[in-house]
């Protein structure tokens, strides 16, 4: 019998670990096998000690010692041999288990070093784990492969129970037996030298099982366990059968319609005995086995909890919620990589199949990495099912934890973290003690030296008469040379509709001083009547004595030329002596014989600036006044008054799609001429009857947001372009984005010449759109509204008008310019189809329904309504000083919102250019004569305290003269753009396009214009304009010799301090771009991110073309810029040019007041707050540090007031006060030095 019991118990031996995996173990104070509702009582194993082994000796397999132990029990307590069998399944995958655990446990994979040693037919296996802790593992069996499950299993359980006892790590572990009771085994098994070799027969699982023929050896292994079993005994370790997991797993999934808690509060109680420290399981607490504990959770690598899920109808929601869950969760820990930028918070998931109750189900693991380390399980009948399952847990997890957003997304931070990061304004600024000591010396200075010469000076002024200086004004002789009378005679080549009202017209005209004509386009108003109203004066017997000058002005520059060129051509003559044209530093007309003067409207209101009665000219004619631009109505009310004032001047308003009754009653009930018909009769078409696929844009018709459908538009050209006959087709789009995707879009019509038409593109490729294609070619143009109006290209037959436009207003409330995408006018529907039928008869294809445009507007809204002010209400001072700004505004044909004069009158006034009583300051009847915006003007007068004129003046040339010097590239090749300014400036684009034009300007001045063309290529400038530009250069250096006394002389002393440079461009406009490494995005915070808001706290973008796009690294979170155009269509605002500067340029060059507060008292009480009076900057700085700075700055701002007063007012000799400003100076050039940019 004792050779029996001594078989069962090695078999127990070697099946302990096995039953310990499935379920199977010890209880206290018992040696048998154990399940919750049967007892192995020492009853049974007394039974057992009873069986008597036959003599022959003879191999038992397990099955066989199973069946003799059952023999010997009751029915009830048999031993289910099948299922103990099936438990050794798992045993391929404890090396699995033991890997995922060692690499959760330190964060990275770990090498194990294994080894094999073999003594009397014994495997003793040694896992060694040195690198990591320092510990090795062994176990023993009668097979390589039971040992080293055994050593694998060993490191297992330690794993386990070291999260909750790091005391373990201390101590050595081995499955079966430790090296002291190895030693003993040697001794045990070398009587066994001779004996048989050790057997083993393998079972259907492939699972290996020994079988042992001596006794002696059994009873010695007997006594080993036995002493292991006492040393490792645990307490109140619940262990379930197979039987029970099923019975268990039954039971939940019945219990789960009642929404019973995927797991409770009270689920797992962790206690370690002072022994084994093993982790506890209490009975009473465990609801659900162990293989649907959803999740175990880890704060820290070596800490255990467990988590709360909630209700199964919370799954049941997720579900429903999110019917991918798989797709979900993918996306969730894609964008948490992406937000924390980190590529290891990812989440595993593992596969495995459970035999249970006779039938196979898949196991489904996910091991999440955020926001703790958690492995949430499942069990379905298919794999698909189980990883669905387990993902609908992840999400609930996520959920209930407070990290997943309606949308799926990760929420890393709590509300208070938010509010936390989101709340903090202040900027931490420390300034180093040279640059301090600098500081105090600057304070010095003045207190000492400027203070007492200052102190009691009078800035009060008398108002004086306004002298307008124009660099630019065309010197008019009273009365022109008379030429012969055929020299004045209209011309008419091409028979127009306004040739048969000719004699109708003038008659009109002679009898009013004003008259309001409205002719369609291709009537001829533009060209024929200012020739009618030249050959009626000429017939004239008076012509010789009086005067006749016809000014026709036009809303843009290309428009005044071609017209010009047009009527020239058609009269025989060449541009100049009779017809010429005047456009911003460009003209062609000669005073002394020219009579008919086409130009833009900015130039005949410097005319009026001069010359309020207008003089200089007979007539007066506003063409294409219904785009109702600024200039155009201001030239309208200066008109208005200049007729009464003017008994000879006369009138004309012109246009094809004007409200002719509103402009009537605004010129005092003034006649309305028309000129009916198109020269050739258009046909229109819209998509209400289209015969193509155009649903998309029908749809978009239909919605809220308006947008070019660009594969509808070249649908329609290619249709035209195939089906129709002959002739030019000129499609209307609304930017640069739309022209380049249609033109790709018909890159493969290969028998068609494409033209693009926009105001960024070089003259000569703009002229284009006027040359005829090749034999068997058809030319499409591409436009924007630039071609509504006043161009005409003879050979268009076809428009196809999309009926949206770029629209920029200005937003009174924000103080920025907005751009959006809206519908046109009715007005400008019909001048976009009246393009076509010049030559012949002609079709306009509207790209939106009939009812549609019966809900535009009928006219184009007045600009003065959507438009900044700040210059309207500065100019409108040279005309009438002694009115209101909101009093003239109500006398224009439109006027705008109070609010928005009333904020352009407070800016004027924080730019000291009016005073309370909205009069001129000295400041402001100096700047007024500036064609530049005030704030620019007033940093021009600026550069002059500070001396550094040149580089100031060159780039508010650059970013005023709206002409692109990179012409089309920086349409098509901003990134190019950007790494050649990059060359000149790392961090700035003033300074970047500075240099290249003081580059091209030292060619271009030593008569070597070959190297500057050169240069030009090198650099994709357009040559013609540099030219301009330094043009302009030079009318805005005049500004500032004959605007300003000579008693500070203007000088570039401190030009190559970049830094100053940079400040004195900030202390004129005060706009700043601040950077923050943190974002809000769909009530998501995003951390570790480059997001730079504007004055208006709004988000801004900066362009391609920027030396500062998607900079990484930020060495100030300050970047001072001239422009910003918010884009509701991209919704951001958009800066295109800005530099980087140091924080005490900002606070030293703010043209607000520094405020100095106590910060809160759980801070530093030798800290301050220091903020800028009216703004949302404030900045953290020790306070003696703070008192020093705002010292300085107060010494710097007395002595600029006193400064600017002697160049615009006083001109008074000022010598001694100069030399302590240039002391001042050089400290302040040694301050910004120490914080340059890098």
């Amino acid at each position: 019998m004792l050779p029996n019991i001594c078989l069962f118990y090695y078999c127990l031996l070697l099946i302990l670990p096995h039953l310990t995996k499935a379920g199977l173990g010890c209880r206290p104070n018992s040696t048998v096998l154990y399940r919750p509702n049967t007892s192995y009582t020492s009853g049974a194993v007394e039974n057992i000690m009873k069986h008597k082994r036959s003599k022959t000796q003879r191999c038992l397999s397990l099955t066989d010692v199973i069946k003799k132990v059952n023999a010997t029990l009751p029915k009830d307590e048999h031993v289910n041999a099948e299922k103990l069998k099936n438990s050794f399944g798992e045993m391929k995958d404890i090396s699995n288990e033991l890997m995922e655990l060692l690499r959760c446990e330190f964060n990275r994979s770990i090498v194990i070093e294994k080894s094999f040693t073999q003594n009397k037919g014994i495997w003793l296996c040694n896992l060694n784990f040195g690198d990591c802790m320092k510990k090795s593992f062994e176990g023993i069996g009668i097979t390589k492969q039971t040992a080293e499950y055994n050593s694998s299993l060993a490191a297992v359980l330690w794993l386990k129970k070291v999260s909750t006892n790091r005391e373990l790590l201390k101590n050595n572990y081995s499955i079966c037996l430790d090296n002291d009771s190895l030693n003993k085994e040697e001794q045990v098994l070398d009587p066994l030298k001779n004996q048989k070799k050790l057997k083993h027969k393998k079972n259907k699982h492939k699972n290996s099982m020994a079988t042992l023929s001596n006794s002696e050896m059994f009873q010695n292994l007997f006594n080993i366990v036995k002493k292991k079993s006492n040393k490792f005994s645990v307490q109140n370790r619940l262990i379930y059968t197979s039987s029970s997991l099923s019975a268990r797993k039954a039971n939940f999934e019945k219990n789960v319609e009642n929404s019973l808690p995927l797991i409770s509060n009270t689920k797992v109680e962790e206690n370690c005995s002072n022994e084994g420290n093993l982790q506890q399981y209490s009975d009473q607490n465990n609801n659900i086995c162990d293989e649907h504990v959803n999740t175990i959770s880890r704060k820290h690598p070596t800490e255990y909890k467990n988590i709360t899920l909630g209700s199964y109808s919370e799954v049941q929601h997720i579900h429903a919620k999110y019917p991918e869950p798989k797709n979900v969760l993918h996306a969730f820990y894609q964008v948490l990589q992406n937000q924390l930028h980190n590529k290891s918070l990812n989440w595993d998931v593992s596969y495995k199949s459970v035999r249970t109750g006779g039938s196979s189900e898949w196991m489904c693991v996910y091991h999440l990495k955020w926001p703790e380390h958690v492995k949430i399980s499942a069990r379905e009948k298919t794999k698909k099912q189980a990883s669905m399952l387990a993902a609908l847990k992840c999400l609930a997890y996520l959920s209930e934890c407070g990290k997943l957003s309606n949308d799926g997304m990760p929420l890393i931070y709590t509300k208070d973290e938010v509010k936390t990061i989101t709340q903090k304004k202040e900027k931490e600024i420390t300034i180093d003690r040279d640059s301090l000591a600098k500081m105090e010396r600057i304070r010095q200075i003045f207190d000492t030296n400027i203070q007492p010469l200052i102190k009691d000076f009078d800035y009060s002024y008398e108002t004086e008469s306004i002298n307008i200086e124009d660099p630019e004004k065309m010197y008019l002789k009273s009365q022109p040379k008379y030429l012969q009378i055929s020299k004045y005679v209209t011309k008419e080549k091409t028979h127009l509709p306004i040739s048969d009202l000719k004699e109708a017209f003038m008659d009109l005209l002679n009898k009013n001083k004003c008259v309001i004509v409205k002719g369609q386009p291709g009537c001829g108003k533009s060209t024929r009547i200012p020739q009618y109203v030249l050959e009626s004066w000429a017939w004239q017997n008076e012509g010789r004595n009086k005067l006749c000058r016809i000014a026709v002005t036009e809303p843009r520059r290309i428009a005044a030329i071609s017209l010009a060129e047009r009527v020239a051509d058609e009269r025989d003559e060449s541009v100049g002596p009779i017809v010429g044209y005047q456009v911003r530093l460009k003209s062609n007309f000669q005073p002394r014989t020219g009579r008919i003067l086409y130009c833009t409207t900015g130039i005949l209101l410097r005319h009026l600036q001069t010359d309020p009665k207008l003089t200089n000219f007979s007539h007066v004619i506003l063409d294409e006044a219904h785009e109702r631009d600024l200039n155009t109505d201001l030239l309208m009310n200066q008109l208005k008054r200049a007729m009464k004032e003017n008994e000879n001047l006369k009138v004309l308003v012109m246009s094809a799609t004007i409200d002719a009754g509103e402009f009537s009653k605004y010129f005092d009930d003034a006649p309305i001429f028309e000129v009916p018909g198109f020269t050739y009769p258009v046909k229109q078409h819209y998509l209400d009857h289209c015969k193509l696929d155009v649903s998309k844009t029908l749809r978009m018709c239909a919605g809220d947001h308006p947008q070019v459908v660009h594969e509808d538009v070249a649908k329609v050209v290619e249709y035209i372009h195939k089906v129709k006959d002959d002739g030019a087709i000129l499609v209307f789009l609304p930017g640069w984005e739309d022209l380049s995707r249609i033109q790709r879009l018909l890159s493969h019509l290969s028998d068609a010449v494409v033209c693009m038409l926009h105001s960024k593109l070089k003259d000569s490729e703009q002229y284009k759109i006027f040359s005829r294609p090749p034999p068997s070619m058809r030319k499409i143009i591409l436009a924007t509204n630039i071609a509504e109006t006043s161009i005409t290209i003879d050979d268009v037959v076809y428009v196809i008008d999309t009926g949206l436009h770029k629209d920029q207003i200005f937003d009174n409330d924000k103080g920025i310019s907005v751009i959006d995408m809206e519908w046109i006018s009715k007005a400008s529907a019909n001048q976009r189809a009246g393009r076509a039928g010049r030559c012949a008869p002609g079709e306009a294809y509207h790209l939106y329904s009939l009812d549609k445009y019966n809900s535009f507007d009928e006219y184009t809204t007045p600009k003065i309504i959507n438009s900044s002010l700040t210059k309207v209400v500065l100019d409108s001072k040279t005309l009438v000083n002694n009115m209101s700004a909101c009093e003239f505004m109500n006398n224009l044909i439109t006027p705008p919102e109070r609010q928005a004069v009333e904020r352009a009158v407070e800016e004027l006034k924080q730019l000291e250019l009016l005073n309370d009583d909205e009069e001129l300051t000295p400041l402001g009847r100096t700047l007024v004569n500036f064609q530049l915006e005030p704030d620019l003007a007033k940093t021009m007068v600026n550069s002059v305290v500070f001396k550094c004129t040149t580089p100031i003046v060159d780039i508010i040339t650059l970013f005023s003269a709206e002409s692109e010097i990179f012409g089309s590239l920086s349409l098509t090749s901003k990134e190019s753009i950007k790494t050649m300014k990059e060359g000149f400036s790392k961090n700035s684009d003033h300074l970047a396009l500075m240099r290249i034009y003081e580059q091209w300007l030292e060619l271009f001045e030593e008569d070597s214009r070959h190297e500057a063309y050169r240069f030009c290529n090198e650099t994709n400038l357009v040559p013609h304009r540099m030219e301009y530009i330094s043009k302009l250069k030079d009318i805005h250096i005049g500004y500032l010799y004959n605007g300003l006394y000579d008693s500070l002389p203007i000088c570039d002393d401190y030009s190559d301090n970049d830094e100053l440079v940079k400040a004195v461009l900030y202390s004129g406009t005060g706009n700043l771009l601040v950077h923050r490494n943190w974002d809000m995005v769909k009530n998501r915070l995003k951390t570790n991110v480059n997001v730079l808001v504007t004055r208006n706290n709004h988000k801004a973008t900066i362009t391609p073309d920027s030396v500062n796009y998607r900079r990484n690294k930020f060495p100030s979170d300050f970047l001072v810029y001239m422009n910003e155009t918010r884009s509701n269509i991209r919704r951001t605002s958009i800066v295109r040019e800005c530099s980087l500067i140091p924080a005490v340029s900002v606070l030293l060059f703010c043209n607000k007041e520094l405020l100095v507060k106590p910060v809160p008292k759980e801070l530093d009480q030798d800290l301050v707050n220091v903020s800028i009076d009216n703004t949302n900057l404030t900045f953290l700085m020790n306070k003696d540090e703070a008192g020093v700075l705002v010292d300085c700055k107060s010494a710097i701002e007395s002595s600029y007031k006193y400064l600017i007063h002697q160049l615009v007012y006083s001109g008074e000799d000022i010598s001694e006060m100069l030399g302590h400003w240039n002391k001042i100076l050089k400290n302040l050039d040694s301050i910004l030095t120490n914080h340059k940019i890098k």
